[in-house]
């Protein structure tokens, strides 16, 4: 059955129980992008496109949720102007973004064309299809030393269920010692399960998602959704 999607839809993120860390990017160029990206005809070399236009504001959004400094400039008009910038201009040795692979990769991708000299890691962590609750499973993980005395930017466009999402945060907390409050998780489409149960895990870690939708199916995908995002990303599907 076509489910209909009406123009400028979300879902209220006051009606979403996941603590007080839930941000929602409010901007008037995400209706059309998302209008692109989640119709199936749009092909893969417009798909890239149109969602790395969309991934750049988020990474630029997510920038504004890390530590900053004020900061005074001189302008050509002689003028002194005092504003702030972010630790990801000042200081990008002490940020690290951590793509959950193959999909965060393409959120990487823009994040890094707006900060190009931010720190990298990788999760390889996947939905067990086969399974259920579609249980993540975690093949590898390669971060740089000392990122437990770094802010982070975890970089996964879909939160579904959360499952993959929570078992990164856990070895960035539990097994590498990443406070919390020094997380930030970016998404391009959230859904109410999976912010709840991220935000019940880890209620302290930021989340800063550029869509809430309706909720899961069955096989626990998100509708209205837009399809798996790696695939269409990076044509494989």
């Amino acid at each position: 059955r076509e489910r209909k999607l009406i123009i400028g839809s979300m879902v209220d993120a006051k009606d979403v129980n996941a603590g007080g860390n839930v941000f929602v990017m409010k901007s008037r160029a995400l209706t059309g992008l998302f209008t692109r990206i989640r119709d199936r005809e749009t092909k893969p070399r417009e798909y890239v496109h149109y969602s790395k236009r969309l991934m750049r504001i988020l990474a630029e959004e997510a920038f504004t949720y890390l530590p900053t400094s004020q900061t005074t400039v001189m302008t050509p008009t002689h003028v002194p102007y005092t504003g702030h910038l972010s630790i990801i201009d000042t200081n990008p040795d002490k940020v690290c973004a951590v793509s959950i692979v193959r999909a965060g990769d393409s959120l990487l991708e823009s994040l890094r064309e707006c900060a190009p000299a931010v720190r990298v890691g990788k999760m390889w962590i996947q939905r067990d299809e086969s399974s259920k609750e579609k249980n993540a499973i975690h093949s590898c993980t390669k971060l740089p030393k000392g990122i437990d005395d770094m802010d982070v930017i975890l970089c996964d466009p879909m939160l579904a269920t959360g499952g993959s999402s929570i078992e990164a945060l856990r070895t960035l907390v539990e097994e590498y010692g990443v406070k919390q409050e020094r997380i930030v998780f970016a998404n391009v489409i959230s859904c109410p399960e999976g912010l709840n149960a991220v935000g019940k895990a880890f209620p302290r870690v930021k989340i800063v998602t550029a869509w809430v939708d309706e909720g899961l199916n069955e096989e626990k995908f998100i509708l209205p959704g837009l399809g798996d995002y790696g695939d269409r990303f990076f044509n494989t599907v």
